[in-house]
């Protein structure tokens, strides 16, 4: 059996439910990949490690203790990554919220969401850099932010589309943030490592109360599928823009 340090390197954030969950598994069913869960919680990171190992998968995971709100998290994982493999060959930025709190004041929630959905994402990006830089995988390495058509400026400002009177303003402020830093380093960080925003579409998740089959989502596993697709390289001519799962929203 390969060693992980010789596999190829997938950094998933956010990866215990939703989205995250559902790519660690599909990917562990490679046996070339090895994924790190990046997860707030220990606990529920070990559990879903313990899951996705419990279904044999060809692949192989571990669990990796990251809150991209926090930066000795970042750091120690930097460190991790970089003494036990020498670099990274994909990062998925997925970790994110949408505060429904109503505790919150506007300004509280503005920046919670903020922290969560733009700058750790960012800050975790610059980190791992050199790390993606020092990769060797084909195709290129990638960084995906895992984003939202509610971001979309224009589509916001179109009374006649089905963003126009969605409420939300952190959580939509956020992912319009996310899409500024994903063209700035599609520039900063390019050509060696190709970056992209991928808007899933509305999930089954721990996202918000109405992420359930109830009101419309769909499963994880097939908004998962187009995202692999970027992984793998298919779609490689629309790196930098904000894909979804059959083309590119407008900004």
């Amino acid at each position: 059996m390969a060693s992980p340090a010789s596999k190829v390197l997938v950094l998933i954030t956010g990866a215990n439910s939703g989205v995250g969950f559902e790519l660690a598994h599909q990917l562990m069913q490679r046996p070339s990949y090895h994924i790190l869960l990046g997860c707030r919680s220990r606990e529920k990171g070990l559990a879903a490690v313990s899951t996705l190992q419990s279904r044999s998968p060809a692949g192989t995971g571990e669990f990796l203790h990251l809150d991209v709100t926090d930066d000795d998290t970042i750091s120690a994982a930097e460190s991790y990554i970089g003494t036990t493999f020498g670099k990274l060959d994909i990062l998925v930025n997925n970790a994110a919220i949408a505060t429904t709190d109503p505790s919150l004041s506007f300004r509280a929630a503005l920046n919670l969401a903020f922290d969560t959905n733009a700058t750790g994402p960012a800050a975790l990006s610059i980190a791992l850099a050199p790390l993606l830089e020092k990769s060797t995988h084909t195709p290129s390495p990638r960084i995906i932010n895992v984003s939202s058509g509610v971001g979309s400026l224009a589509r916001r400002l179109d009374p006649t589309g089905p963003m126009y009177r969605v409420s939300g303003i952190p959580y939509r402020a956020s992912k319009t943030a996310l899409s500024m830093i994903t063209a700035c380093h599609f520039v900063e960080f390019g050509p060696e490592v190709k970056v992209f925003a991928y808007d899933p579409g509305f999930t089954v998740s721990n996202l918000g109360p109405h992420n359930n089959v109830e009101s419309g989502a769909r499963s994880a596993e097939e908004s998962v599928r187009p995202l692999v697709e970027v992984l793998d390289g298919k779609r490689d001519g629309e790196a930098g823009l904000l894909l979804h799962n059959t083309g590119v929203w407008p900004w």
